[in-house]
């Protein structure tokens, strides 16, 4: 049976305000500042998300546009973490469990946003979900890349930075 706009609407809504209840609490609770703020982010960005899903007119044609605005609030973040923060990072293990159980939540939504847009008929119903989609599956770039730098801070370094290694 095709997804039909007023299911997929009402999902999709339902959707998003349950990660943006996650975010909220995830970044209420998190041990570092850094935490906090990408959680924070990413709950800001699901108020867009349910924006362009009552209306079913984003604001921006491509998942590319879309993301601009996230990264743009988050591209800084690890950059203003000071040195001998830099020192002690390490994730508490509440903040990497709460950054696994988000990577948990934005799979479904890819995986539901996929399924809908396979699945209606309607134009405007495939556009939006492939928008999401790719929201989504840049919100788990987003999450990954915060893990790698609470879990392994050099490698995340070495890897932003890009490090080179010249032998002699």
């Amino acid at each position: 049976m095709p997804a039909t706009r007023d299911d997929v609407v009402r999902a999709a809504v339902q959707l998003e305000r349950d990660g943006r209840a996650f975010y909220l609490d995830a970044a209420e609770k998190a041990a570092s500042e850094l935490t906090r703020k990408m959680f924070a982010s990413l709950a800001a960005d699901e108020v867009d998300h349910i924006a362009w899903i009552e209306k079913m007119m984003p604001d921006v044609d491509t998942a590319t546009d879309a993301n601009r605005d996230l990264y743009g609030r988050l591209s800084h973040i690890f950059a203003e973490v000071p040195d001998e923060e830099r020192q002690k990072i390490v994730g508490s293990d509440d903040d990497v469990a709460a950054i696994h159980a988000a990577l948990a939540i934005e799979k479904k939504a890819v995986d539901a946003y996929d399924k809908w847009q396979e699945e209606a008929d309607e134009l405007d119903v495939k556009k939006l979900c492939n928008l999401l989609t790719g929201v989504e599956r840049f919100h788990i770039q987003v999450l990954q890349n915060t893990l790698e730098y609470l879990e392994r801070p050099a490698d995340w370094f070495m890897q932003e930075e890009q490090w080179n290694f010249e032998g002699a």
